[in-house]
């Protein structure tokens, strides 16, 4: 590969990384989920690995080949990068299996979370002792070759059990969500993930045999997370509607309030027709009838003179982006 090519591959690929932070910052800023929040740091902590245990490796290798440095040193100096970038790659996959929990509504359990670490935790330092033995003890080539071949199949199945335990948690709990517009989000985000992941995963063990195969690992690395996150924005921007309710007890919110002179029950009513619930839902969560629930939302309408809860919400907004301009 060309240094060009080879600046041009750099530049791409972080741009792309960047690109699928800001897209999961935005989407993290709108909603306020907490799932949003995971996703967020899963973006940070896997391209910074990139950067550290990838790009570094790579940029390392392309300077020590240009200078005819030995096959020893250049193997030294790719798990020197791995070795920097792998905590990284620890809360990447950690944050990963959690997304894929949390989007479920569901939480780790302290067991797995301990044993995580604790696995991984010796993994990293296990690694980091025969890097340092390897040139204590001057392996030769034959022994750097089997090191770093070991290193390469180890994070594969790592990546793939991985893989298993988070998609899992989605294929066999995804049937039990009770939107159907959610579940096949969920689902289709999922086949996403696993064919991005899979393309990577078989593109990172070709990537030794020709430059070319190297960069398309490279870019699709970091530009991977991008078609997840864009359809998952897709999914949200169409069926759900933010909390714009969070700022009641603030002066314009209490402008609106007192203008059309909502009651506090309307206001909890308010509250979850801004979630996005039925009337069958708000019922239960407030513990009134749906037919309350009903009358409650007519009369809503009525006093703040619009026709859908899409309306009542562009009408609430518009009091919230005011009293923000004016603050």
């Amino acid at each position: 590969m060309g240094d060009t090519l080879f600046i041009a591959v750099i530049f791409l690929s972080i741009w792309a990384g960047i690109y699928a932070i800001l897209i999961t910052y935005k989407l993290h800023k709108k909603y306020r989920l907490s799932y949003l929040s995971t996703y967020l740091y899963f973006q940070i902590f896997i391209n910074v690995f990139g950067v550290y245990g990838i790009l570094g490796q790579a940029i390392a290798k392309k300077i020590l080949q240009q200078q005819e440095s030995s096959f020893q040193i250049l193997e030294s100096f790719g798990h020197f990068f791995s070795f920097l970038g792998l905590p990284f790659l620890i809360f990447a996959w950690y944050m990963f299996i959690r997304l894929c929990r949390e989007i479920i509504e569901k939480k780790l359990s302290r067991t797995f979370n301990l044993s995580y670490y604790f696995s991984l935790a010796f993994i990293f330092l296990s690694y980091g002792v025969v890097i340092v033995l390897s040139n204590l003890l001057e392996f030769g080539d034959e022994q750097y070759a089997f090191f770093s071949s070991a290193i390469i199949y180890l994070y594969v199945t790592l990546e793939i059990l991985v893989l298993i335990i988070a998609l899992s948690q989605i294929f066999v709990n995804a049937r039990k969500i009770k939107d159907e517009k959610k579940q096949k989000a969920v689902l289709t985000f999922a086949y996403l993930i696993l064919f991005i992941f899979g393309a990577g995963i078989t593109l990172f063990l070709l990537a030794s045999r020709s430059s070319i195969l190297g960069a398309l690992y490279l870019l699709l690395f970091f530009s991977g997370n991008i078609p997840p996150v864009l359809y998952w924005r897709a999914y949200l921007k169409k069926y759900f509607i933010a909390p714009v309710l969070q700022k009641v007890g603030s002066m314009t919110m209490k402008q609106f309030l007192d203008e059309y002179k909502i009651s506090k029950r309307e206001i909890e009513v308010i509250q979850q027709l801004c979630e996005g619930k039925t009337n069958k839902e708000i019922s239960e969560t407030l513990f009134i009838s749906v037919q309350t629930v009903k009358d409650h939302v007519y009369r809503i309408y009525q006093k703040t003179d619009v026709k859908n809860r899409v309306q009542l919400i562009n009408l609430i907004q518009s009091y919230r982006e005011e009293g923000e301009n004016n603050s």
